[in-house]
């Protein structure tokens, strides 16, 4: 009796373990994934899979690990050229001293000039340390430009453009009318949203910066244009007591609800640091869906607070995880991000028992993808090929106990070997396949040092106090 034919996939990933996340938080090991064009069509023991499939490519990694590619919920890449400018300001203070002078030089390039040359460099140095470090998407509130998105599309990273959308409390100059706001968002979103077509990997959202530096008006029309086009919306709310005192006085509330009064709180919604959270705030995140956004680094290094993760966690609130911005930061990197997450949350309750691994690591995952509207965060049939290879035979990792454990407190982003996006190799064995690393390197450090030395010159420069 003759075999059966196997079934034809473009790529087989064999390893020995398999980190599944899904409902069963399955492990296989050894395990392999079975990949066609940009989804994948299986996974389970390597055997298994081995004599079901034949493969246009197999990659092996006897000790290597499979884990869902790691979800970036909330960055500002532009501040790639602003990392180690920050130490020992609060945001207010940061926003003046270091944002606000690149941003004059940004501009200037930008709408002065329509010189996209620094959007370029810093969206492909910023997509290529994601790469590198594990991460296979992320939602980047940023200065958006068409460089920035085609900077993604180049490198073949995966991302969310979340288009900032700021008309008042920022310094006077940095401003645009209400209606070229509207006009170039728009525009962004014909342009880019659910690009390449066939089978997309950026797309757009609506980023009212904060509810203090989006007027009335622009949080009704992010509402309308939300609706309209099924975007979804991300904003920064109670990173600060600044924040939450402002609110107060000018509209009695919180940040929250005041954004509750413009109809945005709902499951279309990424709340971005939720540090400053009454209870009342929490059990209306839960009871509309939001997405809460935890970025632990950045609010340790600008001294803002601890989100109350434990809290949410207990109410059953899928929260996710984020760099920020390198400004405050000073990396990208979400193996870093979670350990210190999960740290700090169980120094803050003084129990170790407030957080997991798998707590943090699903933040880093699964629930990034809910946040971004992806398809991916665990390693199932049918989910988008952005998939991770871990090498565990580094001495730091060895041995192996507790595959989680070991993940999530002991592996670096230096630790990824290979990074599958859309089910396309980007990188293998550490080496970028899209684009020529040095080239992209060379370009950072040109356009980064020009920025800065161009930020110095800025009217709106000021020396730190």
């Amino acid at each position: 009796m003759s075999n059966p034919a196997k079934e034809s996939v473009s790529l087989l990933l064999t390893a020995g373990w398999v980190l599944t996340m899904n409902q069963e938080d399955e492990v296989f090991a050894p395990g392999a994934v079975a990949v066609r064009d940009a989804h994948l069509v299986a996974v389970g023991p390597q055997e298994e899979l081995a004599h079901r499939f034949e493969a246009e490519r197999v990659l092996d990694y006897p000790m290597g690990l499979i884990l869902p590619g790691l979800i970036n919920a909330h960055t500002h890449l532009y501040q790639n050229f602003l990392k180690g400018l920050n130490d020992g300001l609060t945001m207010v203070d940061w926003c003046d001293d270091v944002l606000f002078p690149a941003a004059d030089v940004i501009h200037a390039d930008h709408r002065g000039a329509g010189d996209q040359r620094l959007g370029q460099a810093w969206s492909q140095v910023a997509a290529l340390e994601m790469i590198k470090s594990g991460t296979t998407c992320c939602i980047n509130m940023d200065m958006s430009m068409d460089a920035v998105f085609q900077g993604w599309f180049d490198i073949g990273f995966r991302g969310v453009g979340a288009v900032t959308l700021v008309d008042q409390w920022i310094r006077p100059e940095l401003l645009l009318p209400i209606e070229d706001i509207q006009q170039q968002t728009l525009g962004n979103v014909e342009r880019w949203h659910q690009v390449p077509a066939e089978s997309p990997r950026i797309q757009i959202a609506l980023a009212p910066s904060t509810p203090f530096t989006t007027s009335p008006e622009l949080l009704h029309w992010a509402r309308e244009q939300r609706d309209r086009l099924d975007l979804f919306v991300q904003i920064h709310v109670a990173e600060t007591r600044y924040e939450v005192v402002e609110i107060a006085r000018q509209h009695g509330t919180t940040p929250l609800a005041y954004l509750d009064r413009f109809g945005l709180v709902d499951r279309r919604l990424s709340a971005v640091h939720c540090v400053h959270m009454a209870d009342q705030d929490l059990d209306m995140v839960l009871e509309c869906g939001v997405i809460p956004v935890y970025n632990p680094k950045s609010n340790m290094k600008l001294g803002s607070g601890i989100a109350p993760v434990a809290a949410m966690l207990r109410r059953g609130i899928p929260v996710a995880l984020g760099t920020d911005g390198s400004a405050s930061n000073d990396l990208l990197d979400m193996f870093e991000e979670m350990r210190a997450g999960a740290l700090l949350q169980k120094v803050a309750g003084e129990d170790p028992s407030v957080i997991t691994a798998a707590d943090v690591f699903r933040m880093a995952t699964e629930n990034g993808a809910k946040a971004a509207r992806i398809d991916a965060g665990t390693v199932d049939p049918g989910r988008l090929a952005d998939v991770v290879l871990v090498d565990l035979s580094g001495a730091h990792l060895v041995p192996v106990h507790d595959i989680m454990n070991s993940l999530v407190y002991c592996a670096k982003g230096s630790d990824v070997e290979t990074v599958i996006i859309d089910g396309q190799v980007v990188l293998e064995n550490r080496k970028l396949l899209t684009l020529e690393e040095g080239a992209i390197l060379d370009m950072a450090q040109e356009w980064g040092q020009n920025l800065r030395q161009r930020s110095l010159r800025s009217s709106l420069y000021r020396p730190y106090r």
